[in-house]
Formats: C-alpha cells, sequence, structure tokens
C-alpha cells in the first residue's frame, strides 16, 4: 500500500512538472527573482510596508521563504529523527536475536528517519519541493534559468579544500606545527586543545576557513574526542571552534567568505583588515578560550590521564613494537596453520569423494562427469567458507579485497617532498579559489599524485567533502531567493541595530549571503559597512548553515554526539563566545 502510494505520488508530480513545462515551455524564463528595482517601491517608507507591497507584487516570494524555514526549523529537529531512527533499529536488532525477525530485513521508517536525520541533505530535500513551487508558480525553463545562473563556487571549493586539507601528509604537517607550539606548554591535554583552539582559526586567514575548519576538527577528534570527554565539553567545545573560525579568516581580506564579498565592492585589502578586524578577532578568539578554558578546567584535566596513555601507547607502538618482524612471525604461523588445514581439507575431501562416487556404482551415472562435478562444487565451498573463516590461508588471486581498518591511523613520517607537493596542491587551490575550472583540474591531478604516492597518503574518502558541497549547494539555492526581505532589513537600521541583526540573520542564513545583500544596500556609510560584517562574521558559529566552513566541522566531528551533534545545543552552547566577540568589535 506505501509503495502503490510513493508511486501514484511521483506519477501526480512528473505529470503536473510535464503539464506546467508543456503550458509555459515556449514563453522563456521571465526576470526571476526580480531584481530590487523591479519592485518600484523606493519610495515606500518602513520596512514592514516595503515587504508588504513585495510580497503583493510577487506572491512566490512568500512561500519560498516559508520552505526556507521549513528547512532551517528541519534543522533543529535532525537530532530527534536520528533518535527514534537508533530506536527503533536497536529495537529491531533485538528481535533480530530472539528470532522473532530475518536479519536480512530492515525497517523502513528507522531508515527514512536516518536519511532525515543527515544534515547535509536537508537543504536539498527541502530544495525538491521548492522546485515544484517554481514550476507551478512559473515554468520550467524558469527553474532551469535560476538553478543554472546559482553560483556554486563556493560549494565547489570547500569540497575540494576539505580533500586536500583532510590529506595525510596536510595533516602530518599541521599536527608537526601545532605540536611545536603545544610542548612550549609540556605537551599536555590542555596546551593541545588552547593551541588547536587559537591557531587553527587564526590560520583561517591564510589557508582560508574551510581548510582551517577541517584541519582542526580532525585534530580534535584525535587529540580530544578520542578521550570521550563529557557532553557538555563536547559542546562547549565544538560551538567555541564554530565561532572561532567564523572571526579567525577576518585578518585577511581574501580567506573569509563574508569578506570576499565585500572585499572588491568596498576596496577592503590587508592592511584595512588587520587593523580594523583582525587583531580585535584574535583578542576574541583568546578571551572565549580562557573562558571556556577556565569553566572546564577540572574536567580537562581529568582527561589528562587520559591523553598521556594514548600518547605513550602512540611512542610504544613506534619505538618498541616492530610491525614488520611481527607481520614475518604472523606470516610463518599462518602457513603452519595453512598446512595443517589443507590436510584437514584433503581428508574431509577424501571422504566426501569416497561417499559421492558410491552414486555410480549403483546405477549408470558417468563416474567421469560426477567426479569433475565434485572437484568443481567442493573448491566452490572451499573458497565461499574460507573466504568467511580464514580468507588469508586462500591462494592470493582467490583472496577477497580487504582494506586496513587503522591505515589511516598509522604511525611514520611523511617525505618532505610529498608534503611540498601536498602544499603546492593547497596553494594552487586557495589562488584560484574563484574559478572552478582550475580548482577542479587540480583535484584531479591531486588524486592521481595520491595513488601514485599511496604507501605515504590515507584513503581519499570523498564522502564527506561531498556531502558538505551538497548541503553548500541546496543552501546557496534557497538563500538566493531571500534577498527580497533581508535587504530591506539591513537597509533600514542604525550601527548597533545593524550588527545585531546581522548576528541574527546569519544564524538562519550563511552569513556570505549577508554581507553580498549588504552591497546591494545604497547609502551605506562606512560604519554601517563595518557593522554589517562585524554581525556577519561575529555570528557565524551560531548554527550549522550560519558560516560555509561549519558544516565541514559538523560532518568531521558528529559520530563523537549521541544521535548527532543537536542545533538547539550548539546554539545556546554558542552564545557566550559570540557575545564576547560582539563586545570586542563593539568596543574595541
Amino acid at each position: 500500500m506505501k509503495v502503490r502510494f510513493v508511486i501514484i505520488l511521483l506519477f501526480f508530480i512528473l505529470f503536473s512538472t510535464a503539464v506546467a513545462y508543456a503550458a509555459g515551455g515556449g514563453s522563456g524564463a521571465p526576470d526571476f527573482p526580480p531584481s530590487f528595482a523591479d519592485y518600484h517601491d523606493a519610495e515606500i517608507k518602513g520596512v514592514i510596508s516595503i515587504l508588504k507591497h513585495r510580497i503583493n507584487h510577487t506572491p512566490f516570494n512568500l512561500v519560498a521563504s516559508l520552505i526556507f524555514l521549513a528547512a532551517i526549523l528541519h534543522t533543529f529537529f535532525s537530532s530527534k529523527f536520528l533518535y527514534y531512527a537508533h530506536k527503533w533499529k536497536a529495537e529491531h536488532q533485538k528481535n533480530i536475536e530472539a528470532g522473532k525477525a530475518s536479519e536480512h530485513c530492515t525497517i523502513i521508517r528507522a531508515e527514512i528517519f536516518h536519511f532525515l536525520g543527515e544534515v547535509e541533505v536537508i537543504f536539498g530535500l527541502w530544495a525538491v519541493l521548492l522546485t515544484g513551487v517554481i514550476v507551478l508558480f512559473y515554468d520550467w525553463p524558469t527553474f532551469v534559468s535560476y538553478i543554472s545562473g546559482v553560483n556554486y563556487t563556493e560549494p565547489m571549493f570547500v569540497v575540494v579544500i576539505m580533500t586536500l586539507a583532510s590529506s595525510r601528509p596536510i595533516l602530518n604537517l599541521s599536527e608537526k606545527i601545532m605540536s611545536r607550539v603545544a610542548s612550549i606548554f609540556k605537551g599536555t591535554l590542555s596546551a593541545w586543545w588552547l593551541t588547536i583552539m587559537t591557531l587553527g582559526p587564526i590560520l583561517g586567514s591564510f589557508i582560508t576557513e574551510p581548510a582551517a575548519m577541517t584541519i582542526s576538527a580532525m585534530l580534535l577528534a584525535r587529540k580530544f574526542y578520542e578521550l570521550k570527554p563529557g557532553r557538555t565539553l563536547k559542546y562547549a567545545t565544538i560551538s567555541l571552534l564554530f565561532v572561532n573560525i567564523s572571526v579567525g579568516g577576518t585578518l585577511t581580506h581574501f580567506a573569509a567568505p563574508p569578506v570576499l564579498m565585500v572585499a572588491a565592492p568596498w576596496d577592503w585589502n590587508l592592511p584595512f583588515m588587520f587593523t580594523t578586524f583582525g587583531w580585535k578577532a584574535v583578542i576574541g578568539i583568546i578571551m572565549s578560550n580562557a573562558l571556556v578554558f577556565f569553566v572546564f578546567k577540572n574536567e580537562l584535566s581529568k582527561l589528562e590521564r587520559k591523553f598521556k596513555l594514548s600518547q605513550l601507547k602512540g611512542k610504544i607502538k613506534e619505538k618498541y613494537i616492530h610491525s614488520r618482524a611481527l607481520k614475518k612471525d604472523l606470516e610463518e604461523a599462518q602457513q603452519r596453520i595453512g598446512n595443517e588445514l589443507q590436510i584437514e581439507i584433503q581428508r574431509i575431501k577424501d571422504a566426501a569423494r569416497d561417499s559421492t562416487m558410491t552414486v555410480c556404482e549403483m546405477d549408470e551415472t558417468d563416474c567421469a562427469l560426477l567426479d569433475e562435478t565434485f572437484e568443481q562444487e567442493f573448491e566452490d565451498l572451499k573458497i565461499q567458507q574460507m573466504s568467511v573463516s580464514v580468507p588469508g590461508l586462500l591462494p592470493i588471486d582467490k583472496r577477497p579485497k580487504l582494506s586496513d581498518p587503522n591505515w589511516d591511523n598509522r604511525s611514520g613520517d611523511v617525505p618532505g617532498w610529498i608534503i611540498a607537493v601536498h602544499v603546492a596542491f593547497m596553494v594552487w587551490t586557495i589562488a584560484n579559489a574563484h574559478y572552478p575550472a582550475i580548482f577542479v583540474s587540480g583535484l584531479l591531478f591531486f588524486i592521481g599524485f595520491s595513488h601514485v604516492t599511496w604507501p605515504f597518503q590515507n584513503n581519499i574518502r570523498l564522502k564527506s567533502p561531498m556531502l558538505v558541497g551538497f548541503f553548500l549547494g541546496g543552501l546557496v539555492i534557497h538563500g538566493g531567493l531571500q534577498g527580497w526581505w533581508i535587504a530591506p532589513v539591513l537597509g533600514g537600521l542604525g550601527e548597533i541595530p545593524l550588527m545585531l541583526s546581522a548576528i541574527v540573520l546569519t544564524a538562519f542564513n550563511d552569513n556570505a549571503a549577508i554581507t553580498y545583500l549588504s552591497t546591494l544596500v545604497p547609502g551605506f556609510t562606512d560604519n554601517l559597512k563595518y557593522a554589517v560584517v562585524a554581525g556577519a562574521v561575529t555570528g557565524g558559529g551560531l548554527t550549522v548553515i550560519a558560516n560555509a566552513p561549519n558544516p565541514a566541522g559538523q560532518t568531521l566531528l558528529k559520530n563523537y554526539f549521541t544521535n548527532g551533534i543537536s542545533p538547539l545545543r550548539l546554539l545556546t552552547y554558542s552564545l557566550l563566545p559570540t557575545i564576547i566577540m560582539a563586545l570586542c568589535f563593539l568596543l574595541l
């Protein structure tokens, strides 16, 4: 019944789309979304009056914003979807163990809820509904024209830079640099925590914020989250990281997406950014880190023993446990066991053949054909069984392909020339960040180089970067239709109200979109320009959607949180560092 309903629904959607396309296909795409000049509301006073006029002029505006609001609310309830998905899966597993359900069946509602709980797919899912609404209000060419005109450079750049930054040579280099700093303070867990939370975000001004987020999140996973800290400290850390990364890119004019949007139109250069925003951001980062560290100092101290043990295990493994010698001994033991196993298999085979061949003595069965069939069947059964129990004892050409689960966590240095090549790929990507054809081509060369130098690489996993790119792609599709109400709100406020509004708006829309729309508002003074950018970067840690690098951090660290990262808790724990940053930009 459910399958039939889904089929009927899909048919209805396709039919409606076809009808709408046929009805409006030849008319050509209108000006969509309307430009601000199309509303002819320059003489209208008051934000509310302007918004009412724009809704009356284009009713689609309100529907698009309601869909966007629904997507935002969906993100806040994503952890609830995961909770029920995990609950139902656990109940199903108990039924399997009790013999009440087959291990080959699944709970459809659990899989659906798990899918709906993945933050990375939410905006893409709601973009499907948005597609239908655009087609119903306008036509198919309008939708195609809009989707084709959306700028996907930032999502593509994040995919590429995440892939590069998560490579073993780059992580190895980053860890060595931060190790030097942490060693000044005896290399304790507290020293590592403070170093990553301070130096990582500041690096975002030079290697771009998405790269800084990737490196900082992966190092935090290794050095901190693997120790299983308490829930409060986990949320305080990731919330602080998001806020720090958002403001940490303001030392330069080319690394933070919200700054990039205004640097050229407003002629903001490197000296201006550092003297106007950068030093204040550094002070805010240090103050926020110090406050959070002081609050959780006792809990961090309790984790020191776990941290020392993990560090000691790594040193012992690298210095005393020689994997090559152990591997040789294990191979010799495997050979001895293999010989004994082959003798036992031959015994079973002989007994089975004797039992089988009695058939041809009782009737006219072809004994040669029976023997050939037995040999083939026994060989297939042997390989099938050994592939499950002892795959390593099979001939090399018969062994199933297995991957080393600890490959990415292995110790050992990376040659300097390989690190240098990886750094060159990073520089190439950052220098050509505005040209997708160039930096995507660089990624293809990088993948080829990684395969050639595989002994010194980790596994290149594109799933996480691609999911983050999908998230940001959906976000820019929705965000491109929100200018009709954001621009009037920004244009009708004074300095402090504008900054506070930018902080709030950033929490529910990408901060780069906020600063871009501010460049379209006529009559912005220098003080208003400062206020809107300060607010946009300050609010960049409040939610996953507030800043482009946040989905990368969420994807890399979500497995350390029960039922994923709760957006409500993330918002709650990021309030304090956000207030500190706001005060720094206001008062310093």
